[in-house]
């Protein structure tokens, strides 16, 4: 099934049909005993879900219009009809009869027939980006994307992206996007799993490239809150694979899990709501890797070699008056395994690594939590000229 065909199966529709397939009978008068206990077999057989109060939003033409035309009906048939005596005994019988009907099928049909539709999980054969924006441009809420890196923020799909990233903020949509680190073992597992060796990291630089974008473009307004002082616009990359990709419009979500020798948007997609086990599993993943993740403005790109290799990683860091501290366990691994003499490489320049003062500690704690809000479990080194 398509991606947007997703409501054409199990609307209410269907099951109103079949009421009206069934012989009617003439309407009679029910008394109030007769009527309590077709409620309470009502309540038995069909409990009224809990009302939920929802935004407020315009009215939708289409129903406007429909509402009008069936007010001029009502309104021509009782002038049709005047001529039947006794007149108004017939009109109240009549209107109080439909009355109970719609409201039977507003208040208890609907609203089941709607949670039924959406609780079902729907499968697509792969994730359509196009449709997944046309989603998300319509979001009234949150916009999640976790994924080892994304096509929508890559051509063709990027300029688009960030045009409904911009027009998001502006309505006070939450839009947050997990990224993989390129640098970390999970990267190179996953590489691995894919067999494009060449192809993550590059594909991530895009990524991030579209993301400097977007920044550069809120930068003219004063940065993501000159969009709305709602606005909420963050980019982290996680370190451990979280095995699940999500795409997320408000309630709604398409969930796969990493395929090997393929990317995930490839492969099978389930469309569920966050309110299932399913959906609710992969949600509660999301916030467990972002609460880990550090925010991708916040990693500088360190390459430290010995005598024998070298390795590229991006790492937390701070900058004090006395030059720029970096925290990572790979790091220090690298140095308890390097032969010869360590040098590192950042911005441009060549340091050596020493580990931190201790008379420093508390500025570098005090620094380091205003940025990551925690303090890291390594020992911080100084990138010394």
């Amino acid at each position: 099934m398509a991606h947007g065909e997703r409501r054409h199966d199990d609307g209410p529709g269907a099951q109103r049909g079949t009421l009206r397939s069934q012989p009617t009978r003439p309407i009679r008068p029910a008394g109030p005993a007769r009527l309590a206990r077709l409620a309470r077999l009502a309540r038995r057989a069909l409990p009224i879900p809990t009302l939920r109060l929802r935004g407020r939003r315009a009215p939708d033409p289409l129903w406007v219009t429909g509402l009008g035309v069936g007010l001029a009906a009502v309104v021509a048939l009782g002038w049709i009809g005047r001529s039947v005596q006794p007149y108004w005994p017939n009109f109240a019988l009549n209107t109080a009869a439909d009355l109970i009907g719609a409201v039977f099928i507003i208040y208890v049909i609907t609203p089941i027939i709607e949670r039924a539709g959406q609780g079902g999980v729907r499968e697509h054969a792969e994730l359509d980006y196009s449709q997944f924006l046309d989603d998300a441009a319509r979001a009234t809420s949150v916009v999640r994307i976790l994924d080892t890196y994304s096509h929508l923020l890559a051509e063709p799909h990027a300029e688009r992206f960030e045009t409904v990233v911009c027009d998001a903020l502006a309505r006070g949509v939450s839009v947050r996007v997990l990224l993989i680190n390129p640098t970390t073992l999970a990267a190179e597992q996953r590489e691995l799993e894919l067999g494009h060796a060449d192809e993550l990291r590059p594909m991530l630089e895009r990524n991030l490239e579209t993301v400097a974008g977007i920044h550069r473009a809120f930068d003219q307004d004063g940065g993501p809150r000159g969009r709305g002082a709602a606005a909420d616009f963050q980019v982290r990359l996680y370190s451990s694979g979280p095995d699940v990709t999500m795409y997320r419009w408000d309630d709604r979500a398409l969930v796969s899990f990493y395929p090997v020798g393929r990317l995930s948007g490839r492969s099978t997609q389930l469309e569920v709501t966050v309110d299932t086990p399913l959906g609710s599993f992969v949600n509660d993943r999301f916030q467990a890797v972002w609460h880990a993740a550090a925010p991708y403005q916040a990693l500088t790109p360190v390459t430290v070699a010995d005598d024998r290799i070298e390795r590229t990683y991006l790492v937390r860091f701070v900058d004090l008056e006395d030059g720029r501290y970096v925290a990572s366990r790979r790091v220090q691994r690298f140095l308890r395994r390097a032969v010869g003499e360590v040098t590192a490489g950042n911005d441009g320049r060549t340091f050596g690594l020493e580990p931190a003062n201790s008379a420093a500690q508390g500025r570098l704690d005090a620094a380091f939590r205003k940025v990551y809000g925690e303090i890291p479990e390594t020992a911080y080194l100084l990138l010394r000229a």
